[in-house]
């Protein structure tokens, strides 16, 4: 009757075009969704609290060292640099919480000094991170 001439089938392959598509929407959706913390540059020994509550990790996180120092996002910066990140913080969100990271063996006075320059800088909502005590 019909005389089809029958092609020789041929052997799967693997077409890489799609599988590499997949690969780079894959990594373009996990570095979207990754939420990296905040690193103020130093690690800080944080006092102990039993009454402490959780703070939403949102607004501006600054670290005060054993020696005074400030750092925010990686680096040292000065009272003056701090006041001047905060007053843009404000400007851009009034109501912008200020976070401080202050070393438990600090002396009072670098965190005083701290909160005058953020005050004056314009911050209201101002908190002292610490560690959640054990309830004993």
């Amino acid at each position: 009757m019909y005389n089809v001439a029958r092609k020789k089938p041929r052997p799967p392959e693997i077409q890489m075009a799609p599988l590499i598509d997949m690969v780079f929407l894959l990594l373009i959706f996990f570095m979207v969704a990754t939420v990296f913390p905040e690193n103020t540059g130093v690690e800080v020994q944080k006092p102990l609290s039993k009454t402490a509550n959780p703070l939403i990790k949102e607004g501006l996180i600054f670290a005060i060292t054993t020696e005074g120092d400030v750092f925010h996002a990686g680096g040292k910066i000065t009272h003056e640099q701090a006041s001047g990140i905060i007053k843009g913080a404000v400007a851009a969100k009034p109501g912008v919480s200020v976070v401080i990271e202050v070393d438990k063996r600090a002396v009072t006075d670098h965190l005083i000094r701290f909160l005058d320059t953020a005050r004056e800088a314009g911050a209201s909502n101002l908190a002292i991170a610490t560690l959640q005590a054990d309830m004993k």
